[in-house]
């Protein structure tokens, strides 16, 4: 079994947008979560003002629980860069993550 669920968020200023689906799979005994989460958030700067950005940063976290069979896994990417559109400078600042748990599925524990 599968199932899945989109959503696309934008501010009433239109600056910040949030993405995110979720997935659930429920297959082989074993019950997968998978949650991905997309942000932004546009600022409109001047010419002068743009100067080059740091590198993006990189998290990873992973957990292994042998006594209760569960697995988590992390990784966090947060970063931003400038762009020009219709000679318009934008700031972008930018959190993309995504998240997976795994564990034994309930049906497959109460029999």
């Amino acid at each position: 079994m599968r199932d899945m669920i989109f959503k696309n968020m934008t501010s009433q200023d239109r600056k910040k947008r949030v993405l995110w689906a979720s997935e659930t799979i429920n297959e082989d005994g074993i019950l997968t979560k998978i949650h991905k989460y997309l942000i932004y958030i546009v600022k409109e700067v001047k010419k002068e003002d743009a100067h080059k950005t740091e590198k993006p940063e990189v998290f990873v976290i992973k957990h292994r629980n042998t006594k209760d069979k569960t697995e988590k896994f992390q990784i966090k990417m947060k970063g931003s860069v400038y762009c020009l559109a219709k000679e318009k400078c934008f700031y972008v600042s930018f959190c993309h993550t995504l998240k997976i748990d795994l564990c034994q599925s309930i049906l497959e524990t109460n029999q």
